[in-house]
């Protein structure tokens, strides 16, 4: 019996009210040579329950349990199970375009050089709401090193070879946040090369759990895996190209970090924490801040891609009146207190002035008022 090409391991916790979601564009593809993992990593939810209802009507989909020991181990778990040619991890909150997998086909035919291939995703709410943004990447070759100052894009939009991934030794389990980044920097410390498809063909579901994160334990996973960047990494092959130490500008990744993090405290309403740990980290790495650097506070754990009309007017409502606190709880003056928030917030307040007073109204009311 031959393999599939697409091996698809989607872990779940707590998470069986997405599942169906999920499976259902697995089963909707136009190309049918995949198998499914669902791995159950101790779920006291209705999780068991939805995906038994999909193992009876399709053999193709398989189900593993174990007590819960986090996403890596589930991920490890399902990659030990998987038999095709290439891997995609799927979160069981997110899913698939339909076209997925033919776009694929079409591309490893034709490239069998590259370990990776990578396409564009989109964040919505559900699968027939709203879509908040797009994202195509675009390029191909050696992933390092670029891959070691940002991440290459969310699991579920990255194809891997299933025997290239294996060598590197899987997803830590130690490490609480960014297991997929310290992944696919090994990945690219071996040498992998990528080849991207510049269009939209998954989907993440945008926000489910912003409110829920916490800012520390992530910032502290990634710091852990940019100080790694720096050291001989013995999880890799003896054969890698990129085994050895490299050096960083830790003081500038470390403020990169660190930014969107302060931006989700706010959006969480942990305002003294976020200055008190701002002024923290400050003293540490002795930053110069630049204006412009306030702007990583909107990012995609926060209100970046909140430019719908209701939205824009929720966070211009809610969170302007915390940045004017928080900046003046740095010392910042009202007056630049006002002008950084704004410089934040452009995109909201540049949407709800097209909102208020249309098109041609709205983008002159904009050149006023950030023509300075």
């Amino acid at each position: 019996m031959s393999l599939p090409t697409f091996s698809i391991i989607i872990p779940c916790y707590n998470q069986g009210h997405f599942l169906k979601d999920c499976l259902n564009s697995i089963q909707e593809q136009k190309i049918k040579d995949w198998e499914v993992w669902v791995v159950n990593d101790g779920s006291e939810d209705n999780t068991a329950q939805v995906a038994h209802e999909f193992l009876e009507r399709n053999s193709k989909i398989h189900y593993l349990y174990q007590t819960n020991q986090g996403l890596s181990a589930a991920r490890n778990a399902g990659m030990n199970q998987a038999q095709g040619h290439f891997l995609i991890f799927l979160d069981a909150d997110d899913w698939l375009e339909t076209d997925l997998f033919s776009k694929y086909i079409e591309l490893i035919s034709s490239n069998p050089d590259f370990q990776l291939f990578r396409c564009g995703y989109a964040y919505w709410d559900h699968p027939d709401g709203y879509c908040f943004h797009t994202h195509n990447p675009s390029g191909k070759g050696e992933i390092f090193p670029e891959v070691l100052t940002q991440n290459i894009g969310p699991c579920h939009s990255i194809l891997i070879q299933r025997e290239f991934a294996q060598k590197l030794g899987g997803f830590d389990v130690k490490l609480k946040s960014c297991e997929d980044w310290d992944f696919w920097i090994r990945a690219g410390r071996a040498g992998a090369k990528f080849f991207s498809i510049n269009e939209v063909l998954v989907a993440y579901r945008y926000v489910s759990h912003s409110m829920s994160r916490n800012p520390r334990i992530m910032y502290e996973s990634l710091s852990e895996v940019s100080r790694r960047v720096g050291q001989t990494d013995d999880r890799l092959p003896e054969s890698s190209p990129f085994k050895e130490p490299y050096t960083l500008n830790y003081s500038s990744i470390q403020k990169k970090h660190l930014l969107p993090f302060l931006g989700l405290l706010i959006q969480q309403e942990k305002l003294p924490e976020a200055i008190s740990w701002y002024l923290e980290e400050k003293s540490i790495w002795n930053w110069e801040i630049d204006i412009e650097d306030w702007n990583q506070m909107s990012s995609y754990l926060t209100w970046r891609y909140f430019l719908n009309k209701k939205d824009c007017q929720t966070v211009l409502k809610k969170i302007r009146p915390k940045l004017l606190d928080f900046f003046n709880g740095l010392g910042y003056s009202n007056k630049d207190s006002i002008r950084i928030s704004s410089l934040i917030l452009s995109p909201q307040l540049k949407k709800w002035n097209h909102f208020r007073y249309g098109r041609i109204l709205g983008a002159l009311v904009n050149r006023l008022m950030f023509s300075t």
